[in-house]
């Protein structure tokens, strides 16, 4: 592995999704009843490339009959593995899901995990893993649509700058708290409920959450 230095994943995150926007874009629109991913080839190495530009060891494992991938964190760095079969559209998929996973990783210090193929998860896998996946899931999708913004903000405690500066008095400081607290309640929302991350990723919820966002952070400058 590589020698491990300091990752900001939600950085990363945010500084690889206006280019899968970009890239999503400028594909023609697929014809009704179309099967291919057009551009999915593209994405992952776009993934990839970014990955291993931060320190991530990625590379494709050949025999990984039930896993799409697993990783390594520990004080020599991150390791991803890949399965080598995996189509190019599910290859994209699972470097996005191993990239919020990593963004999930509390301890730095050692930690592994294993994305298991659709059906083949173990009869021992809780309550509690099979929910984390449901939201790696659906916040490697957002990703790969490059857009951050169907998710909720808090999620993967983003370190982008994006803050809202010292509040301006009484008003001020009432409007950092609500806003604080409804960036909270989306996030435990969006771990608890399938039904939630269909809404929050809809246009209208995307619309909505960034308008207050917009002017409960204007209040509180």
């Amino acid at each position: 592995m590589r020698e491990q230095r300091t990752m900001d994943i939600p950085l990363l995150i945010a500084s690889v999704a206006p280019a899968l926007r970009r890239l999503r874009a400028a594909l023609p629109v697929p014809l009704s009843g179309e099967t291919s991913d057009p551009g999915a080839s593209e994405r992952a190495e776009l993934l990839r490339r970014a990955l291993q530009e931060w320190g991530v060891e990625c590379r494709l494992e050949e025999g990984l009959a039930a896993l799409e991938a697993f990783g390594i964190v520990s004080g020599r760095g991150v390791e991803i593995a890949v399965a080598a079969d995996l189509s190019p559209a599910d290859l994209a998929l699972a470097y996005a899901r191993s990239l919020v996973r990593l963004g999930l990783v509390e301890d730095r210090s050692f930690a592994t995990w294993f994305h298991y193929r659709s059906g083949c998860a173990p009869a021992h896998e809780t309550a509690d893993e099979r929910r984390t996946m449901a939201v790696i899931d659906a916040t490697a999708r957002a990703l790969m649509a490059g857009r951050l913004d169907a998710t909720p903000r808090y999620l993967l405690r983003a370190s982008t700058g994006e803050g809202l500066g010292a509040a301006g008095g009484l008003w001020g400081e009432c409007s950092r708290a609500l806003l604080g607290r409804l960036h909270r309640a989306s996030s435990a929302l969006y771990w608890r409920s399938d039904s939630y991350q269909a809404l929050r990723a809809s246009a209208p919820m995307v619309v909505l959450t960034s308008r207050v966002h917009a002017l409960l952070s204007a209040t509180a400058a």
